[in-house]
């Protein structure tokens, strides 16, 4: 039988922002990423650190990114390590984006 890390955690990755949000340390598990706002024609993207400190696109399990161009956007089951973790917002003009990690615990 495996064993699987649980989080209950709420974590804040954007909040009234309209640029990328700062790395924030999680305890990894499952989550439900979210984001609502104003997207303005940006692509909204999850990256999570690498043990050599590059931070990468989370990719799901058909190798698409997770990312959005379209609000309020919500996607569940994201299984992440340990580690740090932030929203990286390009193009566009948004605007009053909230983003959030949420532990399915």
């Amino acid at each position: 039988m495996s064993v699987r890390r649980a989080d209950d955690n709420t974590y804040t990755l954007l909040s009234n922002a309209s640029a990328s949000g700062a790395a924030t340390t999680i305890l990894g598990g499952k989550y439900i990423f979210m984001v609502e706002g104003t997207v303005g024609g940006a692509t909204i993207t999850l990256q999570v650190q690498s043990p050599n400190g590059t931070f990468e696109t989370v990719l799901v399990y058909d190798n698409s990114a997770v990312s959005t161009t379209t609000l309020p956007y919500a996607l569940t089951g994201i299984d992440l390590p340990a580690g740090a973790v932030k929203a990286v917002v390009s193009g566009g003009a948004p605007s009053a984006l909230y983003g959030y990690l949420v532990g399915l615990g």
